[in-house]
């Protein structure tokens, strides 16, 4: 009896001491704000317009918010594969792929959150946050300002960030549409 009340205390022990110590990050779209959290730190971007658009594939859907903040167009994505699927990559070679990327550096990177910085194949250059927790979902936030950026990425981990002279965006240049069905697709079925 003893033995097991024992077993019980130091389980009960690793659970907590894994919850305390590992904080899943977040990158969500509430009503009029952008919440990006790592650990203990969260900002939140306020915006005052939003618009939807939703992508539908035979295996997979795709949710495109263009915010409106200030003098700004940001834009949030959701990708959410259908059961018998999953991505193929790891999340940057999503990234490279759906965005024909020719550059890309990484600012951080902390549970599942990543902070990008790219360069395009047709030389723009954009700021992104990507969230991958599993291999069904993909969220992506990108057309922040280098200055908005460099904010975020300072509260969030404390860390400078150098300016890319970041491509002011008017309109999602995610390239689902033509990714999606390719042969070396980003998805794939998992029906065995």
């Amino acid at each position: 009896m003893l033995k097991n009340i024992i077993i019980l205390i130091i389980l009960a022990v690793v659970i907590y001491a894994f919850s305390y110590f590992y904080k899943q990050s977040k990158l969500d779209l509430t009503p009029n704000m952008v919440t990006i959290k790592v650990e203990m730190q969260d900002v939140n971007i306020s915006y005052d317009d939003i618009k939807e658009n939703i992508l539908k594939f035979s295996n997979v859907e795709i949710k495109q918010y263009s915010l409106k903040r200030n003098n700004e167009k940001l834009f949030f994505e959701v990708a959410i594969i259908d059961g018998l699927y999953e991505f193929n990559y790891n999340p940057k070679e999503i990234i490279d792929k759906l965005f024909n990327v020719k550059k890309r550096n990484l600012v951080f990177s902390k549970n599942g959150l990543e902070a990008l910085q790219l360069t395009l194949s047709d030389n723009q250059r954009v700021n992104m946050f990507m969230l991958q927790t599993d291999n069904k979902e993909l969220r992506l936030f990108y057309g922040l300002s280098d200055e908005l950026f460099s904010q975020v990425v300072e509260k969030l981990v404390g860390q400078k960030v150098k300016p890319i002279d970041a491509s002011k965006l008017t309109k999602p240049i995610s390239l689902w549409s033509t990714k999606v069905n390719d042969i070396d697709g980003l998805i794939s079925s998992i029906d065995y």
